[in-house]
């Protein structure tokens, strides 16, 4: 069948329409086509790749848009090629945006993290973990964390190592919690410590560790690395060092050892009870004698010498005062109390004598005072007691035996036993007789005066 010229030209614009059409969409197509190749991922990253269960990482994605206009992307976040966000951003032309979202894990191991199929980095997931949050050249803090673990037994952290003088380097705690967070911060600086240290007469103190935390706490053990150069230069031998913990205002000592001999550097180790802060070093007490008295006590055995004094310690951490009575520059006894921190103790000790004469007393090198024992008081063997007195301050106690007695002897007559070394009784007796010869000569002379024998008033020898 032929067609005629009429509908040749009609099919011929038909043909030119469809033709356009086709042409319009293929040009709508080929410039979103275009749009979407503009938008190119450029890179992903996390926050961390050492975490503990349960703690968040951040994992961000980049793209850019390099095209003249703007165009839609999609980010696809993927956990060992499990996805787990999908986001769906703008991006106008000619800039880039960046997303972000946080993942976390329940279960410790190794995770490969990907955007868009890009790595992004592999995350380790631990039950805890220790890391250095902040450091300067006086300080240096440490984030411990740890999530699933054992409530009842320790929890162990490696500290990162450090060339510092004075480092932690394990952290061993139970806290009675299957999570927890720790905030421990080390110290060299003595002018910046946040506890009071003893002042440096008092103390040798290499460093500091201030422990923070809103958990639970029963008891840590720590290893902590002292160089070998800052003990040369300090007063202390090695097995010197001590660690401390502080409780309220004073300083308490814990046991300590070296666990390990480093290059160029000592390890101690020491158990804490409480959180707190915690000092390493040397702390000595500050003692001395505040008042004394002193006296004689007769017993069954005969006299015996006392000293009695106040003790004051001045340092907020405890010690021990030995104290050694000397008698006329000889030791003669000698004992130990216990002095706590910044309070005060007493001590006593006596001497027994079985001669009579002078007695100076000294307490360790600080002079009491003297007392003097007749030959009455040194052959006594009926219990008796010192009379009592009040305390005088230290080297000017009286000469005379005051203070309180240490025994329970029976009082001591208010007539003094001897006069000038010579017995009361003997001395009372002389005077007796002393005072009847006079009374009789005086009579005698008053006879003589009224003529038994004498001469007349008018007598004149002239």
């Amino acid at each position: 069948m032929q067609l005629s010229d009429g509908s040749l030209t009609q099919c011929g614009h038909r043909v030119l329409a469809l033709g356009l059409v086709v042409l319009i969409v293929g040009s709508m197509f080929a410039s979103v086509a275009a749009a979407q190749s503009a938008i190119g991922f450029r890179n992903a990253e996390v926050s961390a790749t050492t975490v503990t269960v349960g703690e968040n990482v951040t994992v961000s994605a980049e793209a850019v848009n390099v095209g003249d206009s703007r165009g839609g992307y999609s980010f696809e976040f993927e956990r060992d090629r499990v996805r787990f966000e999908k986001i769906r951003v703008t991006i106008p032309a000619n800039t880039d945006r960046r997303v972000s979202t946080n993942i976390s894990f329940d279960e410790p191991g190794t995770y490969r993290i990907t955007v868009n199929g890009n790595q992004a980095g592999r995350i380790t997931v631990q039950p805890a973990r220790a890391r250095v949050t902040s450091e300067t050249e006086s300080q240096r803090r440490i984030d411990v964390r740890a999530n699933g673990v054992s409530p009842t037994g320790p929890t162990g952290f490696d500290i990162p190592s450090s060339n510092r003088t004075f480092a932690l380097q394990n952290w061993s705690t139970t806290t009675g919690e299957t999570a927890f967070q720790q905030y421990l911060t080390e110290y060299t600086n003595r002018s910046v410590m946040p506890a009071s240290v003893p002042a440096p007469e008092q103390s040798t103190v290499f460093g500091v560790i201030d422990f923070e935390s809103d958990d639970g706490f029963e008891e840590s053990t720590v290893r902590i690395g002292v160089n070998d150069s800052v003990l040369a230069n300090s007063t202390l031998e090695r097995d010197e060092v001590t660690v401390y913990q502080h409780n309220g205002t004073v300083w308490e000592p814990l046991s300590t050892s070296v666990t390990a001999q480093q290059e160029n550097r000592t390890v101690y180790e020491a158990t804490m009870t409480r959180g707190t802060t915690y000092a390493v070093g040397r702390m000595t007490a500050d003692i001395a004698i505040e008042n004394t008295s002193y006296g004689i006590t007769l017993s069954a055995d005969g006299p015996r010498l006392y000293v009695n004094a106040r003790l004051r310690n001045a340092a907020p951490i405890a010690g021990t005062y030995t104290g050694v009575m000397r008698v006329n520059g000889e030791s003669v006894n000698r004992t130990t109390v216990a002095v706590p921190a910044s309070g005060d103790a007493n001590i006593s000790l006596t001497h027994g004598v079985t001669e009579a004469g002078s007695y100076n007393l000294r307490l360790n090198r600080t002079s009491v005072g003297s007392v003097f024992i007749s030959e009455s008081q040194a052959a006594a063997t009926q219990p008796t007691e010192s009379r009592p007195a009040s305390e005088t301050p230290t080297g000017t106690a009286a000469a005379t035996p005051s203070g309180d007695s240490g025994d329970d002897s029976g009082p001591i007559d208010a007539v003094p036993s001897t006069v000038f070394g010579i017995n009361t009784l003997y001395v009372v007796s002389g005077l007796a007789i002393a005072l009847a010869a006079f009374v009789a000569i005086l009579l005698l002379l008053r006879r003589g005066g009224d003529g038994g024998g004498g001469q007349p008033e008018t007598f004149d020898p002239w």
